[in-house]
């Protein structure tokens, strides 16, 4: 009987329908609430930022080695140079080297890779407590090692400062066209990264449209034909390594450019064949590749001779052969220590007199 006289039990379905529409009227409401909130926020803009490339600051990764299964470590001190940097408290000569891939040797044992090897080279030749810091950074190119000079290096106060840079400048180039291109990863002004509901409100109120994240740096440019001016690369290119040896100097730090060492070469053979392979995702032929990075690497002497800075040639001084490179412009054990010796001595040259 008292089921019979109890009105939600006999009404149970509407009651059901009711809190759910209140609930759904709750969340609606609150979503829209919460959007207006995020659309008032919105009307401030949006954030960005100048990059700062570097390895992440007290980060310590594995990467596999460039002819095995084993892993190397690559530690970052705190700030952002892959150590061992400083090695000592009190050093008499302190170098930081720049650069890209080529340059961070990530692939290398840590006590291998040449900046390192480098440094303690120059401490047994010239009986002085070196410090040197690897400040390389994969996909890096030449604006964005100035940046890091001008933000990181200069307060250090070092005595040198060694810039190489090259294939990533000639691929970048060629496929964006300047260095300032809107690019996810490797423009030097970038958006913040939004959740995707604050990104999807800020387009919306807004109109600015984010850039979609790429699954490799060159994924925007796969079949689209690049643009081949090699005037107009090597003058962006020069421009870079100028504006790095006018700030060296501006504050006292000895510039050093370095031309990188490669196996491009307009030679016939499967290696040849592999990398023309692969260029032909972006619509460019080798020899039209291999010409403009010679390019590149001739305006960094070039430039050096211009500017009456030194110059470490090791395009020239570097044999193209899988012995010192395991594929285009990465380095071997046996290249990384051919790469020190000549660092080395050249850097002796210049800062002991």
């Amino acid at each position: 009987m008292s089921g019979e006289n109890n009105p939600f039990e006999k009404h149970a379905r509407a009651i059901g329908v009711l809190f759910g529409c209140l609930l759904l009227l709750a969340v609606a409401g609150g979503a829209w609430l919460g959007y207006r909130a995020l659309a008032q926020d919105a009307k401030r803009g949006y954030e960005r930022h100048i990059v700062l490339r570097e390895c992440s600051p007290l980060s310590e990764t594995r990467h596999s080695a460039w002819n095995s299964d084993e892993q190397y470590v690559r530690r970052c001190d705190d700030n952002g140079f892959i150590e061992p940097s400083r090695v000592h408290d009190d050093p008499e000569l302190e170098i930081v080297f720049l650069g890209a891939s080529t340059t961070e040797c990530l692939h290398n044992p840590e006590d291998q890779r040449f900046p390192y090897l480098a440094g303690r080279l120059l401490e047994e030749r010239t009986n002085r407590r070196v410090n040197a810091y690897n400040g390389g950074k994969s996909g890096s190119t030449a604006n964005h090692s100035v940046l890091a000079l001008l933000g990181k290096v200069v307060p250090m106060h070092p005595d040198a400062a060694v810039l190489m840079h090259g294939i990533n400048d000639a691929m970048f180039l060629m496929l964006a066209g300047d260095y300032w291109a809107p690019h996810a990863r490797r423009s030097m002004l970038q958006d913040k990264d939004y959740n995707p509901v604050k990104a999807w409100v800020l387009e919306r109120e807004l109109g600015h449209r984010f850039l979609d994240m790429p699954k490799t740096d060159y994924d925007p440019y796969r079949g689209k034909p690049a643009t081949l001016n090699v005037e107009a690369m090597t003058a962006q290119f020069a421009a870079m390594e100028e504006l790095f040896v006018f700030i060296c100097r501006k504050y006292a730090i000895t510039p050093v450019l370095m031309t990188q060492f490669n196996r491009l070469t307009l030679d016939s053979d499967a290696y040849r064949e592999a990398t023309a392979a692969r260029l032909k995702d972006f619509s460019i032929e080798y020899d039209d590749f291999q010409r403009a990075y010679a390019a590149i690497n001739e305006t960094t002497r070039r430039v050096a001779a211009e500017q009456g800075v030194l110059l470490v040639d090791l395009a020239a001084r570097i044999p193209g052969t899988p012995e010192y490179m395991y594929d285009s412009v990465h380095l071997t054990e046996k290249g990384t220590a051919a790469v020190a010796d000549i660092v080395a001595q050249a850097l002796s040259a210049e800062l002991v007199r």
